[in-house]
Order: C-alpha cells, then sequence, then structure tokens
C-alpha cells in the first residue's frame, strides 16, 4: 500500500461550499475556507471579523466547532490515502437568523473540505514528484 499523502502540498484558497434549502427553508450555510500547509494534523483557526455583524454572538463559537467538526470528520474519512497536515481557516461565511444551525455549519466544514480534497487530487503529484496517490 503507497504511502499517505499529505493534504494539501500547496495553499488552497477560498474553497467555498453554500447550501440553502429549497423555498427558503433550512438549512442554509455559506463559508469559505483557506487550506494551508502545516505540520502533521489539523489546526482550526477563524479570521477575525468572521460574521462579526451576526445579531447573537452567543452562537458564533457553536457555529464555529460544528465547522471544524466536520472539517474533520472529511478528512478522517479520507484516510487511509490521506495524512492531515493542514491549517484550516474560515476565511468567510454567511448565517441565515431561522435556517443557520450548528447542524448546517458541520455540513458547511464538510462539503468544503470534500472540495478541497478534489482540487487537491485534480492538481496531481507534487511539483517535486514524491506524491504518490492522490485523495478521494
Amino acid at each position: 500500500m503507497p504511502d499517505p499523502v499529505d493534504f494539501p502540498l500547496l495553499p488552497l484558497r477560498s474553497v467555498r461550499y453554500r447550501k440553502h434549502g429549497v423555498g427558503s427553508c433550512g438549512p442554509f450555510v455559506d463559508v469559505t475556507l483557506d487550506f494551508e500547509p502545516a505540520g502533521d494534523g489539523v489546526v482550526f483557526e477563524v479570521a477575525p471579523g468572521v460574521l462579526a455583524d451576526w445579531e447573537w454572538p452567543e452562537d458564533l463559537p457553536v457555529f464555529f466547532a460544528a465547522c471544524e467538526h466536520g472539517v474533520r470528520e472529511e478528512l478522517a474519512a479520507a484516510a487511509p490515502g490521506v495524512r492531515a497536515a493542514v491549517r484550516v481557516v474560515l476565511a468567510g461565511a454567511r448565517a441565515h437568523p431561522v435556517d443557520s444551525s450548528a447542524y448546517a455549519f458541520l455540513l458547511g466544514g464538510r462539503h468544503a473540505t470534500r472540495e478541497g480534497l478534489a482540487r487537491a487530487a485534480a492538481r496531481g503529484p507534487a511539483p517535486d514528484g514524491d506524491q504518490s496517490s492522490a485523495p478521494r
């Protein structure tokens, strides 16, 4: 079995996932993530000012933690072909006062990470050729 591939090998910027319910009924989430190479493991950060104008600031830690959880779940699902070596920055987000929830942000984290993995796979091997396999 080939060695796992580090994700990401190169920075991936502005990976966006947007979900809104049919007929304006939940869940609603719009997240933009940046993925940067880092040491082993996953580091999750929230850029300053993300959802700064949100009416209920007590919701934000819950939303951000759910997004992080979704990122970690999706990276774990990508194993064994991928070794997480990533700094993930929640660079932007939008929420709806009725239709956004922790679950919506969990979905946002998962789907944006899935898109990031797909973009990394589409780039092909690293410039020095040491990538032996691509993430799913």
